[in-house]
């Protein structure tokens, strides 16, 4: 997906549900809500994603912890391991990821792309390649029709109407 995606959960997401939640780029959770990657507990491995995606996103030796015990904790555990980017009262998980995503909706499209490219491509690579794959993105933005218009509205101290191109 080209443009962010938030998971809400509340409730239980385990296995393919919490992979499901840590392919999306922001996870917010009820404090009601139980995660976990209990697969090896049944004799396979977490087969949609939650190897390669739990390590990135919170390190490889708690994603092995995790994945190896397959332990199914509450949500405030799970965030203090990173796995969760919020944590909410429980039963609000979905309008705060609603609230989050209006938030922003409000940037510039073609900027929330190339910044979503640039930080997905320049994950595994090394600094110097990073910054050159940040470059080409901060090019693709810089003689975009949203940079022109946030800037027209910033000057006019009004919203900007996102062209989206």
């Amino acid at each position: 997906m080209p443009m962010p995606v938030i998971a809400a959960v509340d409730g239980f997401a385990f296995g393919g549900g919490m992979e499901l939640a840590l392919s999306c780029d922001l996870l917010v959770a009820g404090e009601g809500a139980t995660l976990g990657l209990p697969e090896v507990g049944v004799g396979v491995i977490p087969g949609g994603g939650g190897t390669q995606l739990l390590a990135r996103r919170i390190g490889w030796s708690r994603a092995a912890r995790l994945i190896f015990t397959a332990v199914k904790l509450p949500a405030a555990a799970m965030a203090e391991f990173g796995v969760i980017d919020e944590l909410v009262p429980a039963g609000t998980a979905r309008q705060r990821a609603l609230a989050l995503a209006a938030q922003i909706a409000a940037n510039s499209p073609v900027g929330l792309r190339s910044a979503k490219r640039a930080m997905r491509l320049g994950l595994d690579v090394d600094l110097a390649a990073g910054l050159e794959i940040e470059d080409a993105c901060w090019r693709a933005t810089a003689f975009s029709g949203d940079r022109a218009e946030g800037v027209r509205a910033f000057v006019e101290k009004r919203a900007p109407r996102w062209p989206g191109r």
